[in-house]
């Protein structure tokens, strides 16, 4: 079978072509329609002769007004039966009646007439509207696997004072981290949920940060002092008072009292007390002596992560996770206001099944996007998802043009929500790239899995090729080169187009330091 062919199965699922001379063009949805009172080709789908039609009247009580008389082929369709109220105005409003219809041109030549069927239930827009709502607040509350938080709110850093321990005596600990805008968890936290971040990913420099910490322990031995040890080099040990047993000796026969304390959310590994790990919301290693014997990717990533030292967790579910994640509950309330209205009208158009391909389709297209050009930003955030339903909705925009209710207002509504959603997109944790990547996505997977278009024929057919063949290949390159390309600095730029550093330390590394 050919791709041609192949596409005729699949529009022959959408449009059910009643009879080869026929005017009216039906989806499999506009069944549940009774047409009465129309007109095909001088015949009457309700009996009555084809020069006197009589409407059936949308009120039982109300008698009919009178015959509708055509003339021809001529189509005249009459008002469609009664629905549910239709939604009050707002962001993205309802853009045409059920039973409305459009002109397009046939694939035989002449015109046929396309009827909007009745709007789909929405439903699953609820359930993924519920689910991350509830995900939201479990980030902070936290859950037996994954500790809950909540960082200071603000748009800079934060200091934190702790009198901690050393190996001898004690040190004031002056710890600097990242405030959160959305009234949210830290960045540490936001990590562990699942949050983008490419060296959780894939093999990346993380790797040589993890040698270069190695290196520098081959001259570790263990130090005692009191009864109590651990492991360190020489000259540290003297400076304690303690004593070396020598380079290459591990502890034994004493209480070990430093391990290896992973922190902060790149490859940052110190050995310490466990106060001292505690005091930079770090990850206390209690089975190795050293950084070497460790893996800090593990601690970093969570989710399960167990792999040996400078091996990467390889987490690919990290692309489909943020979408279900927020950086907060601000985050979260924008982002969930927008997704239930225009994803419930773009349910209640596209279905249910189309409607969760294209709403996670688009939200892994612009998460893959994103990890290509910001591979070591953190982020997370249906926004991608949502970037995706604004693609889908432009297509129908373009494609409903005729039959488009407002037709200015509501380009403009939707031209000023995307200008608006890229301004948040500067802030840390979202991340513009996976808007753009995100809309992109929506715009192919709208030309290639929505059900009613102003185009028939060839039009529709290359329509459809095209947009496949450009999801395919787009697929390919960007998951190609995410796991080819390692050098997280290839784009020098890129990083200013998600984060804009309106207050000093804004877009910095999110890092405990």
């Amino acid at each position: 079978m050919t791709m041609a062919q192949g596409y005729d199965a699949w529009e022959r699922s959408f449009y059910d072509h009643q009879n080869a001379n026929a005017d009216v063009v039906q989806s499999p949805q506009v069944a549940e329609i009774e047409m009465k009172g129309v007109v095909i080709d001088g015949r009457s789908n309700s009996g009555h002769s084809p020069r006197s039609v009589t409407r059936q009247a949308s009120d039982p009580k109300q008698p009919p007004k009178g015959p509708m008389v055509t003339a021809g082929p001529v189509v005249s369709i009459g008002p469609a039966p009664p629905s549910e109220p239709r939604s009050g105005p707002g962001i993205f409003a309802p853009r045409w009646e059920e039973g409305k219809s459009f002109s397009i041109q046939s694939p035989g030549g002449g015109r046929k007439t396309v009827v909007m069927p009745k709007k789909n239930k929405v439903w699953v827009t609820y359930i993924i509207t519920l689910t991350q709502a509830i995900i939201a607040i479990l980030q902070l509350t936290g859950t037996p696997v994954v500790p809950g938080s909540l960082a200071p709110w603000g748009l800079g850093i934060y200091e934190e004072q702790f009198r901690v321990p050393l190996f001898s005596g004690n040190q004031t600990l002056v710890v600097q981290k990242a405030e959160n805008p959305y009234y949210g968890p830290k960045t540490e936290r936001i990590l562990e949920w699942g949050a983008k971040y490419a060296p959780c990913m894939r093999d990346s420099i993380e790797n040589d940060r993890a040698e270069s910490i190695k290196q520098s322990e081959t001259r570790f031995g263990c130090c005692k002092l009191d009864g109590e040890c651990g492991m360190m080099n020489s000259s540290t040990c003297a400076s304690f008072g303690g004593t070396f047993d020598g380079e290459g000796i591990e502890c034994s026969s004493c209480n070990i009292v430093l391990r290896p304390c992973c922190y902060g959310v790149i490859y940052q590994c110190s050995v310490q007390r466990k106060e001292y790990c505690s005091a930079l919301d770090g990850h206390f290693n209690e089975d190795v002596q050293t950084c070497g014997e460790s893996n800090c990717l593990n601690s970093i990533c969570g989710m399960g992560a167990n792999e040996d030292p400078g091996q990467a967790p390889n987490q690919a579910w990290r692309f489909f996770l943020p979408i279900m994640l927020h950086a907060g509950l601000i985050h979260a309330v924008l982002n969930l206001l927008v997704q239930l209205q225009l994803g419930g009208e773009l349910e209640k158009v596209s279905g249910w099944w189309r409607f969760t391909l294209m709403y996670f389709g688009s939200g892994i297209g612009g998460n893959i996007f994103a990890a290509v050009f910001v591979p070591d930003q953190i982020s997370v955030g249906a926004s991608s998802a949502i970037y995706g339903l604004f693609g889908v909705d432009f297509v129908l925009l373009f494609h409903f043009w005729k039959i488009t209710e407002n037709k200015f207002s509501s380009l403009c509504c939707s031209i000023i929500s995307t200008i608006l959603y890229l301004g948040v997109g500067t802030l840390p944790w979202i991340d513009n790239w996976a808007h753009f990547g995100g809309f992109l996505t929506g715009l192919l997977l709208g030309n290639i899995l929505l059900p009613f278009f102003s185009w028939s024929g060839w039009k529709r057919r290359t329509g459809f090729i095209v947009s496949l063949i450009l999801f395919i290949l787009g697929l390919i390159t960007m998951l190609s080169y995410f796991y080819t390309n390692q050098e997280p600095e290839f784009c020098s730029w890129c990083k200013y187009v998600s984060c804009i550093p309106y207050t000093d330390g804004l877009c910095d590394s999110q890092e405990a330091s």
